[in-house]
């Protein structure tokens, strides 16, 4: 991806330096977050160099993404342990530990999941367990991001839950929350394939926002309510100001690239909570990948369809817009 504009290309196979291992990538998912750094690469490369963090990308050259993978070991770099044969499945924390750190999926130095092959650190790479599927791995990130949310959003079980947006973030939620959480969980999404979905995982009630405020379902407890954020587009935290009961917590999952506009007083008003959200924890991430492995998450209905590399262009512009898509895996050796 180059300005936006993705294209097929032949790249040098890359070579692992000390502490790093060649991967094979099996299957890597098409993140929301990339889609809006394509869409939006002026807004996130001017942020990130302005505040920096983990979550950046800083340089307008050509950049290989993909941070949401499953791997096979191919080799070692020299002075690595091998903890991990080759020919194994791996998961791993999508950074690389050069100095300066690498992001994995958002640099023009080394390619992410969106290769053939690609790097990465031996220590922090999580071997798949036995006989779990490739692509269900793959849905370790996008899950540990999901788990990570439920929580930091500290339920007691007693709150109704709005998830605003049932695209991968949102769907990853629900299925996190299905697993530990025993109150009314609602989503709302424009799209009516997306809310299917988000019913046949766990959703207790479906919203379609074009029809229904989704703040005034009769479900809604509205002196104890948990918002999950999962669009990322200018104007939806004003608009959540604006629909939210009094007291309501919102947890911000969605990943706006774009100056946003809000309106404090609303919120002061309504004396909401506002809590900003990213990634995980090596401790969730773990939980996550161990979890699909023995199908407490059942991630197999959020896959929706399988890409080669030549598809991803295509596939990026198919989910510019409200679909029936969810999960999109790119398959580099299809």
């Amino acid at each position: 991806m180059e300005r936006g504009v993705l294209q097929l290309t032949e790249l040098p196979d890359p070579v692992p330096g000390k502490g790093e291992i060649l991967v094979k990538s099996i299957a890597c998912g098409i993140c929301g977050s990339d889609l809006h750094a394509a869409r939006h690469t002026e807004d996130f490369v001017n942020t990130s160099r302005e505040a920096g963090g983990a979550f950046k990308l800083t340089t307008f050259k050509p950049v290989v993404m993909g941070h949401e993978f499953c791997a096979e070991v191919v080799d070692y770099g020299p002075g690595t342990e091998g903890s991990v044969p080759p020919g194994s499945l791996v998961c791993a924390a999508p950074v690389l530990l050069r100095e300066p750190m690498e992001p994995v999926g958002y640099s023009d130095t080394i390619p992410g999941g969106f290769a053939e092959y690609m790097l990465l650190s031996e220590s922090l790479i999580v071997p798949v367990p036995s006989g779990t599927d490739a692509d269900l791995a793959a849905l370790t990130e996008p899950m540990a991001v999901g788990l990570h949310a439920v929580n930091k959003a500290a339920l007691q079980g007693d709150e109704s839950v709005l998830i605003i947006g049932c695209g991968p973030v949102g769907l990853a939620i629900i299925t996190a929350l299905k697993n530990s959480f025993s109150g009314v969980i609602i989503a709302a999404d424009f799209s009516p394939g997306r809310r299917q979905l988000a019913e046949s995982i766990g959703a207790h009630v479906v919203i379609d926002p074009a029809e229904e405020s989704p703040y005034q379902h009769q479900e809604i407890r509205k002196d104890k309510l948990v918002i999950f954020e999962c669009v990322g587009v200018p104007g939806m935290l004003d608009d959540i100001f604006i629909g939210a009961p009094q007291n309501a917590k919102i947890m911000v999952v969605g990943v706006c690239m774009q100056q946003d506009h809000i309106r404090p007083l609303i919120a002061i008003n309504k004396e909401l909570s506002l809590h900003f959200l990213l990634g995980w924890s090596m401790e969730e991430f773990n939980e996550s990948l161990h979890r699909i492995a023995d199908g407490t998450f059942d991630v197999a209905p959020l896959i929706t369809s399988r890409k080669s590399l030549a598809e991803v262009p295509a596939a990026f512009d198919e989910l510019a817009t409200p679909n029936t898509e969810a999960k999109v895996l790119v398959k580099p050796w299809t």
